[in-house]
């Protein structure tokens, strides 16, 4: 695509936005750490390069970086920076300055084709819907009692469930999370460090667990969780939970049951088409609540459409918004296959619908579809004739989920 850089609000002559060098992350981890609570370890891997600030007078007052990630994309893997470190000083605050730095990124993203569309974990998505964020996962929740797990249909389990040592067996973990995870979307490649700081991280005062499932030697399914079992509330928390077939999931969730002096059992993030709730006899008494996950920019339209296979072949025409990223705003046709897509300017052609660029982030991810985005008013319909089309394109083979909060 041309390069259209968008007209921005001049800073004053007084600020200055640009990476941080090294000798100012510790600046930089000082300001974001008292905003986010954060700590100088968890600041000190991110490399300066992947920053932008915001500097009043030579002073730093705005925090901003990313985690350069790959994401499963309705199965393929893409780059995507992950932000994260967003925060101001207190004395800056309503002055634009994150609106300048988020808006300068993008611009670079745009310019440079690094990446088509970002990711962040918000503290409250107003916050970012301003910029064009959308929610696109949503955060499941269980806390149960063990004797709750009781199957509705139990399946033969011909397998064994076994103890794992991390230390000579961490391989079989990534093996499994790699088969589970190829087909999905907002699914994170995770590294060494990131299951450190996430599914293995073991919390003060708590005891770890690692059981995995196998057949015949096959492993097809593990759990990690973490308890201690001097506390007074007696709680077991799910830490990662991975199962490929229904007998993996019945063996691991039937130990998982089996704690009689355990008071609960948490899960703070199963993914939205976890098989549970439809094995249980009684599915209330998982007390399932869902929040708001992860948010995406498309920041480049155009070229973040075609990175995912599409359900059908169609030809998808669309007017889209865009304020902050006016390159995205304009008539476009999407022509969708099951081997990927292409995204070409449909100036003078009728759209379909005309929405704006944070709704046609939740029907990329498949997070909503065309039909139900429309009964909540969140796009014009110019064809009803369409929507069906429109759905059965833009469906995902899974629901998006994204397990990390680590980044």
């Amino acid at each position: 695509m041309a390069t259209t850089l968008p007209t921005r609000r001049p800073l004053p002559a007084n600020v200055e936005v640009r990476p941080a060098t090294l000798d100012e992350m510790p600046e930089f981890a000082r300001v974001a750490g008292r905003e986010l609570g954060a700590t100088a370890e968890e600041v000190a891997p991110l490399d300066p390069r992947s920053t932008l600030c915001a500097f009043e007078d030579g002073r730093l007052v705005t925090t901003y970086g990313w985690w350069p990630l790959l994401m499963r994309f309705n199965g393929p893997a893409i780059a995507v920076p992950g932000i994260t470190f967003v925060s101001t000083h207190p004395a800056a605050r309503m002055k634009g300055y994150l609106r300048a730095v988020a808006e300068r990124h993008f611009d670079r993203l745009h310019e440079s084709g690094e990446a088509s569309m970002t990711l962040l974990h918000p503290a409250w998505a107003a916050i970012y819907e301003r910029y064009g964020y959308a929610v696109v996962t949503d955060r499941t929740s269980y806390r149960f009692e063990p004797r709750d797990v009781a199957f509705l249909r139990p399946v033969p389990t011909s397998g064994r469930v076994r103890e794992i040592d991390i230390a000579e067996e961490f391989g079989l973990l990534v093996e499994v999370y790699r088969r589970y995870r190829d087909d999905r979307t907002g699914l994170i490649h995770r590294g060494r460090a990131m299951w450190d700081a996430g599914e293995l991280r073991i919390p003060p005062g708590q005891w770890q667990v690692i059981l995995a499932y196998e057949e015949a030697g096959e492993p097809l399914g593990y759990v990690v969780y973490v308890h201690a079992p001097t506390t007074e509330s007696h709680v077991l928390r799910i830490m990662d939970f991975v199962a490929l077939t229904p007998a993996a999931h019945q063996a691991l969730w039937r130990v998982i049951g089996g704690y009689a002096n355990v008071d609960h059992v948490e899960w703070g993030n199963a993914p939205p088409d976890d098989p549970l709730p439809l094995m249980l006899v009684e599915p209330r008494r998982l007390n399932l609540s869902r929040r708001d996950g992860i948010m995406a920019r498309l920041v480049t339209v155009a070229d973040a459409l075609p990175l995912r296979p599409y359900a059908e072949a169609a030809g998808l025409r669309f007017a889209l918004v865009d304020p902050v990223c006016p390159w995205n705003e304009g008539r476009w046709l999407l022509e969708t296959s099951p081997e990927g897509a292409r995204v070409t300017s449909a100036e003078g052609a009728s759209p379909d619908i005309t929405l704006t660029v944070d709704t046609l982030a939740r029907l990329a991810f498949g997070y909503t579809s065309a039909s139900v985005a429309a009964q909540a008013g969140l796009l014009d319909v110019h064809d009803a004739s369409a929507l069906p089309k429109w759905d059965a394109a833009l469906r995902t083979k899974h629901p998006p989920h994204e397990q990390e909060h680590t980044w």
